[in-house]
């Protein structure tokens, strides 16, 4: 008995998904007129799968011994995967319109009974929430936000360096910067706005195929010709043609589904950007999944997977991989992060029938 409760504890060897070939509150009387992020129209598919992931676990620090640092909750969320020391990291909050930015695959008459049965207004707060991780080897930035290149300032981005320091993590301490795909809110950060780098001392890891498009010739043209908002479209042009340069002598590049470091691998999820990647961190028996953009809102990317944001390079791809990944995320029982998520972002995928529901973790002081 156990030896048999001992095998069930043991985590599960990471595999690919077999996903594709390619590679608070705003008020009622808000005038959307205002915000940035408005748009346009798309697509529908599907997917299946089956468990990956051992059960995981994510428990808080106890902020609260002597000489420790601040108790959460101040632009910063930390937490445990095992043994690794994890902190969630808030790049701010600003207004987004859910329809037709969020979906723009549904009609607006689809979707206001949904946001109306979530308690949701037409325009909402979204975050971007950014991911660190202390493996006692090295300290991991996952992402790194906005940084300066969103031309007219856009809510309270960027916020991640303020909220950085407010947790006590200096961007020197940074060992490694992970990216999960090369959009402005991801890669912005990479550089401060004099062009120097942000991670002085960090090393950087790209999927190979996102930084072949991301710095090759087609990245501009097609940007310029999706249904994203012209200043996200203008600062993910930015963002690729300044920040990647600058850090192309200090990275390194790995397949898809490829260890990234001990206990760190990237787990293939394209259709949001070319090889858009989620990340997963495996420490003993636990195990962690960061989503990166698969879900942009627990409400309409879950409770209806098939809905699209603007934002996604191939929109049925997108949808398949976002049903691959939350399927085995809530198949397998493993706590997650949704980088726009309200914050801090993490908790759990349960499958409703034919869709999905997040359950958010409850804060631990």
């Amino acid at each position: 008995m156990a030896k048999a409760r001992e095998r069930a504890l043991r985590v599960r060897k990471v595999r690919p998904f077999p996903i594709g070939e390619r590679d608070d509150e705003i008020a009622e009387d808000s005038d959307p007129s205002q915000y940035i992020f408005r748009a346009g129209a798309a697509l529908a598919v599907a997917a299946t799968a089956t468990p990956l992931f051992s059960r995981a676990s994510a428990w808080a620090e106890d902020a609260r011994q002597p000489g420790a640092e601040p108790v959460n909750g101040d632009g910063f969320y930390r937490f445990k995967i095992g043994d690794f020391k994890a902190t969630v990291i808030s790049d701010g909050y600003g207004p987004v319109q859910v329809w037709p930015v969020l979906v723009m695959n549904a009609s607006e008459a689809e979707v206001a009974p949904v946001l109306k049965a979530n308690f949701m207004q037409p325009v909402i707060q979204i975050t971007t929430n950014m991911l660190v991780v202390d493996t006692g080897r090295e300290r991991i930035l996952v992402d790194n936000g906005f940084g300066e290149k969103l031309g007219p300032t856009f809510g309270s981005f960027p916020g991640l360096d303020a909220n950085l320091q407010r947790a006590g993590i200096t961007p020197e301490s940074i060992d490694l910067v992970v990216t999960s795909h090369g959009h402005l809110d991801h890669i912005g950060g990479l550089a401060t706005k004099s062009g120097a780098l942000a991670f002085p001392k960090a090393q950087f890891v790209f999927v190979d195929t996102e930084w072949n498009y991301w710095t090759g010739s087609r990245y501009e043209s097609e940007v310029n010709s999706s249904p994203m908002p012209d200043p996200f479209k203008k600062g993910t042009i930015t963002a690729a043609r300044e920040n990647l340069p600058l850090v192309a002598g200090r990275s390194r590049f790995v397949k898809q589904d490829g260890e990234i470091t001990s206990g760190v691998h990237y787990i293939a999820a394209p259709g949001h950007s070319p090889s858009h990647a989620a990340i997963l961190f495996t420490s003993g028996n636990e195990q962690f999944v960061y989503m990166g953009d698969i879900a942009h809102n627990p409400v309409t990317s879950l409770q209806h997977p098939e809905w699209s944001p603007v934002f996604d390079y191939d929109p049925a791809q997108g949808i398949k991989s976002r049903k691959a990944i939350l399927d085995r995320v809530a198949t397998d029982r493993v706590m997650a992060l949704g980088c726009h998520f309200p914050f801090p972002g993490i908790g759990h995928v349960v499958r409703r029938d034919t869709a999905y529901h997040w359950e958010a973790a409850q804060w631990v002081w």
